[in-house]
């Protein structure tokens, strides 16, 4: 059972980084995921109760933001709220769409052709468009950040519990 947890653990927090960059799953409840499958491996590799609230609050946050970052940033940098929808549309795009780097032109794409739309001049446009693809992009560091912090501190729990465990057999 215990070995079943640590590869659960481990393809959760690979699914947690991969998915903070790649939309369609949140990247880092996967890691949290990947806390409670380590949890419950053994004493040696239990978290506080502490630790389970902080690293979920830190969690909720950065999801919140992942929303809130791109749609700010199109704004702040002058976006139409055509320009907002078209950047959230363009996220989705970049991801379904088989072109090189879509998940990075989607949103960049997606606000400017939206400001345009919603009656932007060009140069509006482009500056808005570039603060959904820097809003984007912040998130997007946020989560990967997050999951590749947890996922180290998961690791490194592992780690010693298996490291105790084969020194016990030998």
């Amino acid at each position: 059972m215990e070995a079943l947890l640590i590869i659960l653990s481990i393809l959760l927090i690979a699914g947690g980084v991969i998915f903070s960059i790649l939309p369609p799953l949140p990247g880092p409840l996967l890691t949290y995921g990947a806390m409670i499958c380590t949890h419950a491996v053994s004493n040696d590799t239990q978290f506080s109760t502490t630790s389970f609230i902080v690293w979920a609050i830190i969690g909720i946050i950065i999801m919140v933001a992942d929303f809130i970052l791109p749609v700010a940033a199109t704004k702040k940098f002058g976006g139409t709220k055509a320009g907002v929808i078209g950047g959230m549309i363009g996220v989705v795009a970049g991801i379904l769409l088989p072109i090189p780097f879509g998940i990075i032109l989607g949103p960049l794409l997606g606000a400017i052709i939206g400001d345009l739309y919603g009656g932007n001049r060009i140069k509006s446009a482009f500056k808005s468009g570039f603060g959904s693809f820097l809003g984007f992009l912040v998130a997007t560091s946020l989560k990967l950040f997050y999951s590749i912090i947890l996922g180290g501190i998961i690791v490194y729990k592992v780690g010693g519990f298996t490291a105790n465990a084969i020194m016990q057999l030998l």
